[in-house]
């Protein structure tokens, strides 16, 4: 789990539902009361924590008997994915952070499963260690600025719940997931639709 915010919590707190029995969770910062809005996993009284322990708390009240491993840690260059980390849910809010993890996932042959939102858009994909499409191909162009519109709850809710979904395939060995279509889901909840794009190799 790389980022323990919006994405990160909703997914986390499904998997864990689901009988996940260990997740590794990455995350630098502390909760904050602006956090509070979209952040599933924490309240009022967790403000000052460490995500990452805030996080583990709610999870072991959740499910008393899932392994949790946390690391303090911000994702960037020099540091190496956990080995036993096969599937890795990319719920980062920044793009350069978000390059380095899928460099890293190549490289340690883990699967990526990737989520963003911005206001009331969303979208998903997995990106397998050998495929020719990454994340870097996916945002080429896109600006690094920061995001202009927050995530709200129901937003980071959605798309979390999918990526749950594509994990939860992946660890049941299914293959109809959106990694073996090689597409893009993309998510509009202010008309309620979704759509999936097919990636394209780069030439």
């Amino acid at each position: 789990m790389a980022g323990l915010g919006g994405l990160g919590t909703a997914v986390c707190a499904s998997l864990v539902r689901a009988g996940v029995g260990h997740l590794i969770l990455i995350d630098f910062d502390h909760v904050e009361q602006s956090n509070l809005n979209r952040q599933i996993l924490y309240c009022a009284k967790d403000v000052g924590l460490a995500k990452v322990d805030a996080a583990a708390k709610r999870l072991f009240e959740i499910r008393p008997t899932v392994k949790l491993t946390l690391v303090k840690k911000r994702i960037e260059k020099g540091i190496h994915i956990h080995p036993k980390a096969e599937i890795v849910a990319d719920c980062l809010d920044d793009l350069p952070s978000r390059f380095v993890l899928d460099e890293m996932c190549r490289k340690a042959q883990a699967v990526l499963v990737h989520g963003g939102t911005e206001g009331l858009f969303g979208q998903v994909t997995t990106i397998l260690p050998d495929s020719s499409v990454r994340l870097s191909n996916i945002y080429k162009g896109i600006s690094f600025e920061p995001k202009i519109h927050a995530a709200i709850c129901s937003s980071c809710m959605v798309v979390g719940a999918i990526q749950a979904l594509e994990i939860m395939n992946f660890i049941l060995k299914g293959r109809e997931g959106l990694a073996f279509s090689n597409k893009l889901l993309s998510i509009d909840l202010y008309d309620f639709s979704m759509e999936t794009l097919r990636l394209i190799p780069p030439v």
